[in-house]
C-alpha cells in the first residue's frame, strides 16, 4: 500500500510521478466497501444508486426540487398580473372583473403552457398576453370568455408558441 503525505520528497509524494504510477497501477480495487463515507468532513448519505441518477446533471438542488414540485408551477390569477417564470398552467378565475395577464418572457416558460379559464360563471373576456414571442407564430393575445376554455401551446427555444389543442374556441389575436 502507498501511503501519500503533504511534504516534499515523503514516501509517495505527488511530485516523484514513478511513485505516483506505481500507486496508481497498484490501486485496481474496482469497489469500496464501508459503512460511513466522508468528503471534506461531510458525510455521504446518499446510496450509490442516488449518487448515479444525478451523474452529469446540472441543475442547482432548488431546481430539482422546483421541477419535482408540480404546484410550482402552477398559477392561479383573480386580478390582471404577470405571470410568475416557469409556470406551466396558468388559471384565469374571476366571474365580473376582466383578468389580463402578462407572459413577459415566453422562453421562460418552454415546453408546454396551458392557459384555462376557470371562472365559475359569467363570460367575462380574460386575456393573456405573451411578449417577445407568439402563440402560434402571429398573435400575441388569447381572449378566454367561458369556463373551462382552453388552449395548450407548445413554446420552443425562440419563445415562439405551436398551438397543441384549442378547447371551446379560444380567441386569438
Amino acid at each position: 500500500m502507498v501511503t501519500f503525505t503533504a511534504g516534499l520528497g515523503g514516501a509517495g509524494d505527488v511530485r516523484d510521478t514513478d511513485k505516483l504510477v506505481t500507486a496508481l497501477q497498484d490501486f485496481n480495487q474496482t469497489s469500496v466497501d464501508t459503512v460511513t463515507l466522508s468528503i471534506g468532513g461531510t458525510a455521504i448519505t446518499s446510496t450509490a444508486a442516488e449518487l448515479n441518477i444525478l451523474d452529469g446533471v446540472g441543475a442547482t438542488a432548488g431546481e430539482i426540487n422546483n421541477a419535482a414540485d408540480v404546484s410550482a408551477r402552477v398559477q392561479a390569477l383573480t386580478a390582471s398580473g404577470a405571470v410568475t417564470a416557469g409556470i406551466q398552467l396558468l388559471e384565469l378565475n374571476h366571474v365580473s372583473v376582466i383578468i389580463a395577464a402578462t407572459i413577459a418572457d415566453p422562453l421562460l416558460h418552454q415546453g408546454i403552457l396551458i392557459v384555462k379559464d376557470i371562472s365559475a360563471t359569467g363570460t367575462t373576456a380574460h386575456t393573456c398576453t405573451i411578449t417577445g414571442g407568439t402563440w402560434d407564430g402571429t398573435n400575441t393575445i388569447i381572449t378566454l370568455n367561458a369556463l373551462n376554455e382552453c388552449i395548450m401551446v407548445y413554446i420552443d427555444s425562440a419563445g415562439d408558441g405551436t398551438i397543441i389543442e384549442n378547447v371551446g374556441g379560444v380567441a386569438l389575436s
